[in-house]
């Protein structure tokens, strides 16, 4: 039954590129109407999530059209159905410059700019807009040769350096290059101007995710990777994202300060932002990269359990122009969650949920495959066999409890 639309109530128009803790949490929003975007390209939702949608308006994006048509085709689907989009919020980074040309387009209130979507995208201008700060980050170069690479190699002293996607995610096509004859049997094409390299930074990252209302950082969440996402695309051994209650003492920086200084200068209004700084021996930043959308899928509920709140109906209020209360700079506890290990060939036997939820400090999870399932897996940190949630009340006996996890969890292939 189709969904009706409540005069009283603003008119969110979300962008869902696939179904995810948030936009679960937006479909179930009582308080707007809705009006979902989705992708020709990538239509894979449960069929759970299609019956739940079914009534919501839904207007399909065809990328291989251009985005002007997109405009048309939108403007006549909103007349036929006697929509008024009142607020834009788009959470897609793989298609981040292509839907916000379309909702600047269409002077939908939350776009941004192009320089804004480039800066939000591409890994090479955040780097400049970064230098341009004052902040430290990596050296990069353009690639439209192997020598290049090389070069940009030899200028700093030799190996290890990194080569990239510079609109990449999850870590996808993301290398860390030892030698030469590793980077030869990559077979890149440098001629797409597809990939950047860059320094290579042996720390650990932190996020600093961060809710953003008229311009100003709201609240901020501190997130401890003990284990990089490229080690997981690369081996598929341990990963995990721990969201402390506290920023640590051995943390010398205000990661809501860089990040207020960030929106600022670039003129973000309402939403997310999550940037990963390197954080050096000495407590000091090493910005990775940033990006103007949510976390990875169970960071926000990380979030919202250790700070004892919604990150997800707060978002919402944000994208509708309703204010929120600052979140308290501390929370309740630690929480993270951690992907478990995969090894490609016929699932022998797995480890089940039942296996693991009476370990100390299981909260939640899912085991993504069973005996029987064919794995092929891919070269990006979400791919795994699933993932566990795991409480504590320190960062450190999260990560205690999630090696208890890795230790009980157990798949054998053939």
């Amino acid at each position: 039954m189709k969904r009706k639309f409540d005069v009283n109530k603003p008119t969110l128009l979300f962008v869902e590129e696939y179904e995810n803790t948030l936009s679960r949490k937006v479909v179930s929003n009582q308080t707007i109407n809705l009006v979902l975007l989705r992708f020709k390209h990538s239509m894979f939702f449960s069929q759970t999530h299609l019956d739940a949608t079914a009534g919501i308006p839904c207007f399909v994006f065809d990328k291989e059209e251009s985005v002007e048509r997109m405009v048309e085709r939108f403007n006549r689907f909103c007349a036929e159905n006697e929509i008024v989009v009142d607020y834009f919020y788009n959470d897609s980074e793989y298609n981040q410059e292509n839907i916000q040309r379309f909702a600047s387009l269409l002077r939908l209130p939350g776009a941004l700019d192009e320089y804004q979507a480039r800066c939000v995208r591409d890994k090479a201008a955040m780097k400049d807009k970064l230098r341009e700060l004052g902040y430290r980050t990596m050296l990069y170069r353009d690639l439209s040769s192997i020598e290049d690479a090389l070069e940009f190699a030899e200028g700093l002293g030799g190996f290890p350096f990194i080569v990239k996607w510079r609109r990449g995610l999850s870590s996808k096509e993301v290398y860390k290059i030892d030698n030469r004859k590793q980077l030869e049997d990559l077979q890149l094409d440098y001629s797409t101007q597809r990939f950047i390299a860059e320094t290579y930074c042996p720390y650990l990252i932190w996020c600093f995710d961060s809710l953003v209302q008229n311009g100003n950082v709201v609240g901020t969440f501190v997130t401890w990777l003990p284990y990089t996402n490229l080690s997981f695309a690369e081996k598929k051994d341990k990963f995990a994202q721990i969201t402390v209650n506290e920023c640590p003492d051995n943390i010398k920086f205000d990661g809501g300060k860089i990040t207020q200084n960030l929106v600022g200068e670039l003129g973000l209004k309402n939403g997310y932002i999550q940037i990963e700084i390197f954080v050096d021996p000495y407590g000091q930043p090493t910005i990775c990269e940033f990006a103007w959308r949510t976390a990875g899928e169970h960071m926000l509920s990380n979030q919202s359990i250790a700070f004892d709140l919604d990150v997800c109906s707060l978002l919402v209020d944000i994208m509708v122009g309703r204010k929120i209360q600052p979140i308290p700079p501390k929370g309740q506890r630690c929480v993270g969650d951690m992907f478990l290990p995969l090894t490609d060939g016929v699932v022998a036997k797995i480890s089940s949920y039942d296996d693991l939820k009476e370990l100390d400090g299981v909260i939640g999870g899912n085991i993504n495959y069973k005996e029987g399932d064919v794995i092929r897996s891919k070269r990006q940190y979400t791919s795994c066999a699933g993932w566990v949630q795991v409480t504590g009340w320190t960062a450190d006996e999260v990560l205690s409890r999630m090696l208890k996890v890795y230790e009980r969890f157990e798949i054998v292939t053939s």
